[in-house]
């Protein structure tokens, strides 16, 4: 039997269930290997200076409710010990990882001396390896990567592995041979959404499972139940992916879901084995699904779960077809979170790619409100081109709708993302930052290298973020004072 280490490098959340590793988890149950997880969420590392993560972070700046008495700390160790120690013991015949770009070299940090001690295969999967597979695959200490979807790769590995073939002709995979030959091959075809197998929450945590929402502690349910997205924002990914595909012939629809049967099925199966009191719908476009399947699915959804959720969507389908909100209701939805990114009609449709006419947003909140359903706003700021005034104006969006909950994040130009290469072009980040960025998280202070004027500096984009949701909450006197003092170049300190 293969004995599969699945790693999750974690330094930012406090806890969640990836869906990838999830759900690659069942594959390897599915083809029969043995797994176990090596997880980094409830550690700090002795050497690591990212002390908050983000829930802490974003409860001192007003963004998520309090719970009084939790305040869970990680524990500080030495990871990379650690991880050889696991290595040791458990000697696994595979070791898969995922990764975003901010955790990358990191993970390959305290992966690297048992890889070199026990000669194990390593594979990489995940947003990063698929959207810059180059210099990836070029990391010492990285035999393979995965591009794109890693189910049908993952199973076909392992059943390799287990009869001894030569895995170098697997679709998505990308191997580097021991003299340094890489073999990058095509991307397969998608993988229908209901043949997707059910997801292993067993090798995860239950800490995992039990976070707080809304001032109150909560057993989660994680599911995904769509894959991609339709649009091509220049500041996500996805855009990316829809290029990969078209680049390889491949007929792939760009958005799709699970059945509302199978959906329905897998949530109902898993609460009766969890006793799950709150779910969190992990994709981001529950609005973007045909009203007749999110009619099937409020009805079933009601009849055999009957439990609040949270999920994100797009704000059109929903101004659009304000019965789509009347379903959410049904349902039982708690609240659902909108993407404002901008308040600034010309930054959103200039510089982010993302078309939305104005109102639209106001328009959606004011539906889900109106049921009952509250509103959770998500905000960036530190743009390139994005001056102060375009900064309140996204600020005076978030006071007309004024959300039950709101976020607010510094731009972090992923690798694959149009707005990536414009800030690279324009010298506002460096090719490699990845390589060379300081150990503080883009949820603390930006990353870009903006000149101003025009652009905010450094602390006052920081200024601006500490004092977001008092702007946002504060009386129309005390805010028409602070857009005085705007005018006169007078800028504010942050509250504290």
């Amino acid at each position: 039997m293969v004995k599969v280490l699945f790693v999750y490098h974690n330094e930012l959340e406090e806890g969640f269930m990836p869906a990838s590793l999830a759900v690659l988890g069942g594959v390897a149950r599915e083809a029969g290997a043995e797994s176990r997880l090596f997880d980094t969420s409830f550690w700090r590392d002795k050497d690591s200076e990212l002390i908050e993560n983000n829930r802490q972070v974003r409860e001192r700046t007003g963004e998520f409710k309090r719970v009084e008495g939790y305040n869970p700390e990680r524990e500080i160790v030495d990871i990379k010990k650690r991880f050889m120690q696991v290595v040791e013991d458990y000697r696994p015949d595979l070791i898969a990882a995922t990764s975003t770009s901010y955790e990358f070299n990191s993970l390959l940090d305290f992966m690297l001396p048992a890889k070199k001690r026990f000669n194990i295969p390593t594979i990489v999967g995940g947003s990063h390896p698929t959207v810059d597979p180059e210099r990836s695959i070029q990391k010492t200490g990285v035999d393979m990567l995965c591009i794109g979807e890693g189910e049908k790769a993952l199973f076909e590995l392992l059943k390799r592995m287990e009869h001894g073939k030569d895995p170098s002709d697997i679709p998505n995979l990308w191997v580097k041979r021991e003299n340094g030959e890489i073999i990058r091959n095509n991307l397969g075809a998608q993988i229908q959404m209901d043949d997707i197998p059910e997801p292993n929450w067993d090798i995860f945590d239950e800490r995992h499972r039990i976070r707080p929402f809304e001032g109150e502690l909560k057993s989660y349910g994680f599911f995904e139940i769509s894959r991609g997205c339709p649009h091509s924002c220049s500041y996500c990914i996805n855009d990316k992916m829809h290029k990969l595909y078209k680049e390889a012939n491949i007929d792939s629809k760009v958005f799709r879901f699970h059945s509302p049967e199978e959906i329905v099925r897998r949530i109902s199966k898993f609460k009766d084995k969890y006793n799950f009191n709150h779910i969190q719908f992990i994709d981001e476009n529950l609005s973007v699904m045909p009203i007749k399947d999110l009619e099937k699915l409020a009805t079933l959804y009601q009849q055999q779960v009957g439990v609040g959720f949270f999920a994100m969507a797009r704000p059109e389908p929903i101004a659009a077809n304000p019965k789509k909100a009347d379903l959410l209701k049904q349902m039982g939805c708690s609240m659902v979170a909108l993407g404002a990114e901008s308040g600034n009609y010309w930054l959103r449709n200039t510089i982010l790619n993302r078309p939305m006419k104005e109102g639209v947003l106001e328009a959606a909140a004011k539906e889900l409100q109106s049921r009952g359903i509250m509103v959770s706003i998500y905000n960036i700021i530190g743009f390139p081109e994005e001056t102060r005034s375009m900064i309140f104006d996204t600020i005076k969006l978030n006071r007309r709708i004024q959300p039950e909950r709101f976020s607010v994040r510094f731009l972090n130009p992923y690798p694959g993302t149009q707005i990536r290469d414009y800030c690279v072009e324009k010298r506002y980040l460096e090719q490699n930052y990845e390589d060379l960025r300081a150990t503080k998280s883009f949820l603390i202070e930006p990353v870009l290298k903006l000149p101003s004027p025009p652009h905010p500096t450094k602390q006052e984009l920081m200024d601006l973020k500490q004092n977001f949701g008092r702007y946002i909450r504060m009386s129309n006197e005390e805010f028409n004072e602070v857009m005085k003092q705007e005018s006169a170049g007078i800028k504010p300190q942050p509250y504290l």
